[in-house]
């Protein structure tokens, strides 16, 4: 039978202004709204009101001074915390803490209220944030606090993230660059922003060989994404046997992307999605978490997040 799925959504997301001609726009999230509601399995999308994480929770992953940094930066109305690329605005901190809590949230979702898979339709998104760097357009790193958050109050011991945002998610791979609880898999445009991700990039210490990264070339469709997940990935991850699976969902990677030159199209994020949900069947009870990231052509991104959510919800 189908399957619900919990969406986490806020209104106040919406405040995050990153001004006139940014690409990580308002605009994202209300057509990916939109096009769930008018899915035909719109009856299955539980939508979940998040609270603004606790700052513990961020100050798991993220230094005391870097939250408060970003917390002051906004509430004195800086327009950026970086170089020139990540924008804020004063009501970015408050989005943020929203973006961080609905990832949390939807992880308590698949332990313990009765989902197995739970979607984060909120801003701003995460995965270039590192322990003390803002960039990329990301504040807090949603998914590696989540990930955080499973391990700690669940008492996982393996959790796996996969990250198919066109750019290579380099915030998370450094938080977990030398952690044995965390596999960090991505697949990703290089060359391309942040230029990091190649594939010797594997992990130290206790996480040497927890990080896998497949980068894949200009000009990429999903022939390559899929023998790279059979070949590269999917046999680590089920080595692994993840208890939980989290995505970093970015869309990105479509055709029509402005960002980046990889060709999918929203029916592949549909395929792509039944990869990890099989996987997530064999050892994690089919938990899956997943977390927007990127995606920047409006049509593009609604078309592939409602074809991301329909794998989710659809039978085995």
């Amino acid at each position: 039978m189908a399957r619900p799925v919990a969406v986490y959504y806020h209104p106040d997301c919406l405040l995050h202004d990153t001004g006139p001609q940014h690409p990580e726009t308002v605009a994202r999230l209300t057509v990916a709204k939109a096009a769930l509601d008018a899915s035909r399995f719109a009856s299955l999308i539980h939508w979940q009101l998040p609270e603004p994480a606790e700052v513990r929770w961020i100050e798991r992953i993220h230094t005391a001074e870097y939250r408060q940094f970003i917390e002051e930066s906004c509430l004195r109305g800086k327009h950026f915390v970086d170089m020139g690329e990540t924008a804020v605005c004063q009501e970015s901190y408050r989005a943020a803490l929203l973006s961080a809590g609905a990832a949390i949230q939807a992880v308590d979702s698949v332990m313990q209220e009765g989902y197995q898979r739970a979607f984060c339709l909120t801003r701003p998104p995460g995965h270039h944030a590192s322990e003390e760097q803002a960039m990329g357009f990301c504040l807090f790193n949603n998914v590696a606090i989540a990930a955080n958050y499973a391990l700690e109050v669940y008492g996982l011991e393996r959790v796996c993230i996969v990250d198919w945002d066109v750019h290579h998610g380099n915030g998370t791979q450094d938080i977990f660059y030398g952690s044995p609880t965390v596999l960090f898999c991505s697949l990703h445009q290089l060359p391309l922003y942040p230029h990091t991700g190649e594939s010797h990039e594997t992990g130290t210490g206790a996480g040497k060989g927890m990080t896998v990264n497949c980068p894949l070339p200009f000009g990429a469709g999903i022939d390559l994404y899929h023998e790279s997940w059979e070949h590269d990935l999917a046999p680590e991850i089920r080595a692994f046997q993840p208890q939980l699976i989290l995505i970093s969902a970015g869309f990105d990677a479509h055709r029509e992307d402005p960002l980046a030159d990889i060709e999918l199209d929203a029916r592949d994020y549909y395929h792509m999605t039944r990869w990890v949900l099989e996987i997530a069947e064999e050892s994690a009870h089919g938990r899956v978490v997943s977390m927007l990231e990127g995606g920047y052509n409006l049509e593009a991104l609604a078309e592939s997040v409602k074809e991301h959510l329909r794998a989710m919800a659809e039978a085995d």
